[in-house]
């Protein structure tokens, strides 16, 4: 059995670990100004992560079945009305609506 006191401990260096993590970038960006920091990772994070996503997806896809067909053709759309819109909530949610719709057919 796991002592009392060990627990206690290992929830309190957790709660500060957390307290700590969030209350960091409100510390370092209190002033409110733009800094290189805050300019980078509002303009090169979200494409990203997004890419990753993607990637992550389409890593086991066999893509000589028909879930890969679904997913290229959902691909294609997305990344097409992205190109042309400029909206990834659009792009997402339409790429999302056509892969299930496939799907469900």
């Amino acid at each position: 059995m796991i002592d009392s006191n060990y627990l206690l401990l290992v929830f309190l260096v957790m709660t500060i670990a957390t307290y700590i993590s969030r209350l960091t970038p409100f510390i370092f960006f209190a002033s409110g100004a733009e800094t290189p920091v805050l300019k980078f990772i509002a303009k090169k994070i979200p494409p990203m992560v997004l890419t990753i996503l993607v990637f992550y997806m389409l890593r086991e896809v066999n893509y000589f079945s028909f879930e890969g067909a679904n997913t290229i053709i959902a691909l294609l759309a997305t990344s097409t009305l992205h190109f042309y819109k400029r909206n990834a909530l659009l792009s997402i949610l339409t790429g999302t609506i056509i892969y299930m719709s496939l799907v469900q057919i």
